[in-house]
């Protein structure tokens, strides 16, 4: 088993969901031997921490699907970009020149989105830009829980302008120099668990560095 399926089954296990999506994406023969990467407790009590905190109730939008069609795309340029696969029909958003957003047509606002972000000209590894965005989540939002921390990927809640979300966000290395440089995050809602683990793992595994 390599080490990004290790991941995987890390996280699976961690966040409890290994039961249904294991059933379809397993194709080992062995089950998985979870002991590379550990995922360590929250650093932030449980919610509700913050019991001023109102939570808004979701939109009640179908939950996000797992197994999307996608279709490839590049962010950022040639000297600082990155080429991953997205889902189709999702509308684009360019943030800046580094960061873009893709969401489905028409969605409500609090639903779920996919953001891709060169990271490179940060000039951090992986696991010094992951640090450095756990601080800065945790200092912006309410009710902030840490439930899973793997290697290069980071799966937590949070209260952001009345709504909880769920976000789950991975630093890549693409050309072998040690440095990150790309970070792949989708967000959701609680009940999109599944999907967004899904949309995580299929668009992480297509990135590529562009020719340069």
């Amino acid at each position: 088993m390599d080490a990004r399926a290790l991941g995987v089954a890390v996280l699976l296990a961690a966040l409890g969901v290994a039961g249904g999506y294991w059933a379809v994406t397993a194709t080992e023969d062995e089950p998985a031997r979870l002991s590379a990467a550990e995922p360590v407790p929250g650093r932030s009590p449980s919610y509700p921490s913050d019991p001023e905190v109102e939570v808004l109730p979701d939109p009640r939008t179908p939950a996000l699907e797992a197994g999307l069609a996608l279709v490839p795309r590049r962010i950022g340029n040639r000297q600082f970009g990155a080429w991953l696969s997205v889902p189709v029909g999702w509308v684009r958003t360019d943030s800046d020149l580094v960061e873009t957003k893709w969401e489905p047509q028409k969605a409500p606002v609090n639903s779920y989105l996919l953001r891709i972000k060169s990271v490179t000209g940060q000039r951090q590894t992986v696991a010094q830009a992951l640090a450095q965005r756990l601080g800065a989540l945790e200092s912006t939002v309410a009710q902030f829980e840490l439930e899973v921390e793997v290697e290069d990927t980071l799966v937590a809640t949070y209260v952001l302008d009345g709504y909880r979300r769920l976000t789950m966000e991975r630093f890549l290395e693409l050309d072998g120099d040690g440095i990150a440089d790309v970070t792949v995050v989708v967000i959701g809602r609680l009940g999109d668990r599944d999907g967004l683990l899904d949309l995580l793992e299929r668009v992480s595994a297509s990135a590529e560095p562009t020719d340069g």
